[in-house]
């Protein structure tokens, strides 16, 4: 089972900034609550992105997102998590996330 330390991005600033502005990742993974789009505009690295529903399952998976792009709202998406390119590799759709203090596990979905 993977495990990553995550920042949890919950309020306007936070979410704002999220990885922009930097040359490398400053958090191991960042989840961006509320949101459902997002853009990689400012931002320096390729990222993996996870769209995640109210029941923490995921429902879309963007691999080695390249700076300068726009996600447009994905439907049923109330979080997204970001980390560094490659960093998701062995998660997949379906998979539900725990957060527990400040990591996170993946699961697979039953």
């Amino acid at each position: 089972m993977d495990k990553f330390h995550v920042f949890v991005a919950d309020n306007f600033l936070t979410r704002f900034l999220g990885y922009m502005f930097r040359k490398t990742p400053h958090h191991q993974t960042i989840l961006i609550k509320p949101c459902n789009s997002i853009h990689t505009f400012f931002m320096n690295f390729d990222i993996d992105v996870l769209f995640i529903n109210k029941e923490l399952e995921v429902i879309k998976k963007i691999n080695s997102l390249s700076p300068r792009k726009i996600i447009f709202p994905v439907y049923l998406s109330v979080s997204v998590m970001e980390g560094k390119a490659g960093i998701f590799k062995n998660i997949a759709i379906g998979e539900k996330i725990e957060i527990q203090q400040d990591f996170c596990t993946f699961r697979k979905n039953k």
